[in-house]
């Protein structure tokens, strides 16, 4: 047996809350991957959720490398990673015709997110090869996906702030399904 990590620790608190939320009828779980990269020897958690009948889609991803993994290990500061810890990020998919709205939507997230993170704004589109040239610009993108990119590494210490973190993330989903309003 051994000791959990921190990245152990916040993947079976993250895990555990959303699935209450999904009990609950707030949410609906719709994918989950626990992956462990054996070439860089890393690991990564993701869980996707959706307002229940919603078209958004979020998806929390918590990612932890080798380095962190050693330093907490081995209890050692790392200077140039700093503590040990996890990486967070939560993604919003939406469809491909809601970029019109990137500026609203924006503007309803940084409220919630920004003092910590970063709110970044992508644009997927998928290409047919045998389409004309000229069919991509004008599809309006087949997905768009708003990043939520956190500053600061986690550890156990701010694993408390789960709840509060999942409220922002359901107002988060609210404020898209409403157009940023």
């Amino acid at each position: 047996m051994f000791d959990p990590t921190i990245f152990d620790n916040w993947k079976v608190v993250f895990e555990g809350a959303l699935y209450d939320l999904d009990r609950e009828g707030a949410v609906e779980v719709i994918g989950r991957e626990d992956l462990v990269d054996l070439a860089s020897m890393s690991r990564s958690f993701r869980i996707g959720a959706r307002r229940t009948g919603g078209g958004c889609r979020a998806e929390i991803r918590l990612t932890s490398g080798l380095a962190d993994f050693a330093a907490e290990r081995y209890e050692l500061r790392l200077t140039e990673l700093g503590a040990p810890g996890i990486r967070l990020e939560l993604r919003f998919t939406l469809p491909g015709e809601r970029i019109c709205e990137a500026r609203a939507l924006h503007d309803a997230l940084v409220p919630l997110w920004g003092a910590e993170a970063e709110v970044c704004h992508r644009v997927r589109i998928e290409l047919d090869p045998a389409a004309p040239p000229d069919a991509a610009a004008s599809s309006g993108g087949s997905a768009y996906e708003i990043d939520i990119l956190f500053h600061e590494k986690r550890d156990e210490e701010r694993i408390g702030d789960v709840d509060e973190w999942l409220e922002r993330l359901l107002a988060s989903l609210d404020a898209l399904e409403d157009g940023g309003a």
